[in-house]
């Protein structure tokens, strides 16, 4: 029984809890409507509460104001069936209240209290940050290329990603909210799709080297392959199909792998959204972005942020002047920061917001790698193509205090 109890207890904090959440999303607000009759400055009111909260289509009230016709001097409130169907309000009424009437011969007026769940999205707002979506890349492998360029844009925490290929899922989530058996808070998810921002689209192309060489010393032949990748893409502005950004890469690395739209993501990414120094800590420098799309041991050069630029031409913004300040190596990368330490500059120049370019690969490379003396060989190739061995080396004898022989090397 005090388990049973305890279960209930339980369930009923759980519903409160829920119910609490659910109260905190309710809008209230008070509207004005008027009409022929009674229903009519009702159904105008509640739609002005609509359209207050979440906005309302234009062709609702045309068309309901259309249907309210007198008809030989006398009111009318029949309304044609299209005219219902057609409303297109963007929201859900949880309960209202009229808190004053006054109608006569002419017309009605009310004044309601009316109730609107509000539905937020989990999260951050994704109307703090701009909205992509990657479009599968034409090409072998291109679908594959795509989707590892989603994911590092996702990991870089700058974009809103949105999804446009699982359509047939979300109708189908689509019909199960607007059925009978979806409870009025659940129904208020509807109507939150995204637009989106920009479109980033372009196309893989696969090219192979054969080659064969000859091995000098034994005269045996040898086959080679290599494969080079070749992308295009496009960074697309929706609304105007402006072309905001256009590139190539060439890629060595293996199509399949993330390390091969690294690049590409950095390059969309530190275009719009730089990375930045955000704090120190025990010496060393805390930026504003981490996973995948950051690689430990990679070097930056660091940027403090002068005078703002503008185009002579377009008069457009150029953004800022960007002084050189020293640079810096990533020693710990978390799924949000990461970490470096000072490589050359001071760091008491590095100051919040300092942007941070990626270096040369060179750089990188070099630092990652240990150095070490050469080994000096002492076989050499002959003019017959064979080698030559060293001489052995001469040994000295002498004899031992005991009356035997030391050889030396």
């Amino acid at each position: 029984m005090q388990i049973f109890n305890r279960i209930a207890l339980l369930l009923t904090l759980v519903c409160a809890s829920y119910a609490s959440e659910l109260q905190a999303k309710m809008v209230t607000v008070e509207v004005s409507g008027t009409g022929l009759v009674k229903e009519a400055a009702i159904e105008k009111a509640l739609i002005q509460a609509i359209r207050q909260v979440n906005g309302v289509d234009i062709k609702s009230q045309s068309r309901r104001s259309a249907a309210q016709l007198k008809v030989n001097g006398k009111r009318n409130a029949a309304i044609a069936s299209e005219s219902v169907t057609a409303m297109l309000t963007k929201g859900q009424v949880s309960r209202y209240q009229v808190i004053n009437e006054n109608c006569d011969s002419e017309q009605c007026e009310v004044l309601l209290s009316v109730e609107l769940p509000v539905y937020k999205s989990p999260g951050l707002s994704p109307t703090k940050r701009r909205k992509l979506v990657v479009l599968p890349f034409v090409g072998d492998y291109g679908r594959d290329f795509s989707k590892n360029l989603q994911t590092l844009l996702v990991q870089s925490r700058r974009f809103a990603i949105l999804d446009r290929e699982n359509n047939a899922l979300y109708q189908k989530e689509k019909r199960l909210l607007l059925s009978g058996d979806t409870a009025l808070e659940e129904k208020m998810r509807l109507g939150q799709v995204l637009g989106l921002d920009y479109i980033v689209t372009g196309d893989v192309k696969a090219m192979t080297d054969n080659s064969v060489s000859k091995v000098t010393l034994t005269g045996e032949q040898e086959s080679h392959f290599s494969q080079t990748s070749i992308i295009n893409y496009q960074v697309i502005n929706l609304a105007t199909r402006q072309i905001k950004w256009q590139d190539q890469a060439s890629l060595s690395t293996d199509i399949m792998s993330l390390d091969s739209a690294r690049n590409i993501s950095r390059t969309i990414t530190s275009a719009i959204y730089p990375m930045k120094v955000v704090g120190h800590s025990a010496g060393q420098i805390i930026l504003n972005q981490g996973g995948k799309n950051i690689e430990k041991g990679a070097i930056y050069d660091v940027y403090a942020l002068g005078a703002k630029l503008i185009d002579p031409y377009t008069k457009e913004s150029l953004g800022q002047e960007e002084i050189k300040i020293g640079k810096v190596k990533i020693a710990r990368v978390s799924p949000k920061v990461s970490y470096a330490r000072l490589l050359t500059g001071s760091l008491s120049k590095m100051k919040k917001n300092s942007i941070l370019r990626l270096a040369s690969l060179n750089e990188t490379m070099n630092s990652n790698s240990q150095y070490t003396v050469p080994i000096k060989s002492t076989v050499a190739v002959s003019s017959a193509g064979g080698i030559l061995l060293p001489p052995p080396a001469k040994k000295s004898v002498k004899a031992s205090p005991k009356g035997g022989v030391i050889i030396q090397e």
